[in-house]
């Protein structure tokens, strides 16, 4: 990472040069959620709390340098305030490179056809145009995704397979609902030809969905094709052509119960 990527308060206007000249040093970091604590080794990469030990210590502030905080996954506003309070503590040694990425918000749960908010995937949804969308990947560290699984350092495939299913739904909610008669719709997904293509690590990173078909021909059940992608630093992490359906929700409300029956009559006999 490039030393001025991120610029710091009060040494913005340095050059490296005047940096060295007066003996200072600039480390960047990275802070995650205590869920992502096999992420954080060596010395690039803390937990919250032990970044907020470290700054409780005083030790840094001693060190001659200054050190620049930037946002991994599972914070949110709280952390970014404990944080925010910790740095101030510390004479000047630690700066947050963007304080206000703490506060953007996760997209409402409505949106992406959640009921929990921590289980939402997706901030700062954006249509450019109704038939692409983006968003970038935000993991609370409650998600019920992330709450019971050992996967070494990296995030599992299944959040990626979640966050492509809502940059879905979002897209649909956010720039094509709008243009349609008021009714409530779900999501039926017919097919998922997914791709990985590396590991995705509890960092930021992007999802994309871009429609490549759509037959709008029947309100009661909007048919689509799209290309997903979930991209960290510059890299493809997983693609996917899918193929699905928003229905009115009575409609497969009615459709779901009828077959619930007819499951439950062949089971029973």
């Amino acid at each position: 990472m490039a030393p001025h990527d991120f610029p710091c308060p009060d040494v913005q206007a340095e050059s490296e040069e005047d940096w060295a000249f007066a003996g200072h040093t600039r480390r960047d970091v990275v802070v995650v959620a205590d869920r992502f604590g096999q992420f954080a080794r060596g010395d690039r990469v803390f937990t919250l709390s032990g970044l907020l030990a470290l700054l409780d210590s005083g030790g840094l502030a001693a060190s001659g340098g200054h050190w620049v905080v930037h946002l991994g996954q599972g914070l949110d506003a709280t952390d970014g305030d404990l944080l925010e309070a910790a740095c101030d503590k510390s004479e000047g040694a630690v700066y947050l490179a963007d304080p206000e990425k703490f506060r953007q918000p996760w997209a409402r749960p409505v949106v992406v056809h959640k009921s929990r908010p921590e289980n939402v995937l997706l901030a700062g949804v954006h249509s450019p145009l109704p038939r692409h969308c983006r968003a970038e990947l935000r993991i609370h560290r409650d998600n019920e995704l992330v709450l019971d699984h050992h996967t070494g350092e990296h995030v599992q495939g299944i959040v990626i397979i979640e966050a492509m299913r809502q940059i879905c739904i979002a897209q649909f909610e956010t720039a094509i609902r709008p243009g349609l008669a008021p009714a409530p719709y779900a999501g039926v997904w017919k097919r998922i030809d997914l791709s990985f293509e590396d590991f995705l690590f509890p960092l930021p990173a992007t999802v994309e969905s871009l429609i490549v078909e759509a037959d709008l021909g029947r309100d009661t059940n909007l048919k689509f094709r799209a290309t997903t992608s979930v991209r960290q630093q510059e890299r493809t992490v997983a693609t996917a052509a899918i193929e699905y359906s928003m229905i009115v929700q009575g409609r497969i409300d009615t459709l779901e119960r009828r077959k619930a029956d007819q499951a439950t009559e062949a089971y029973l006999g």
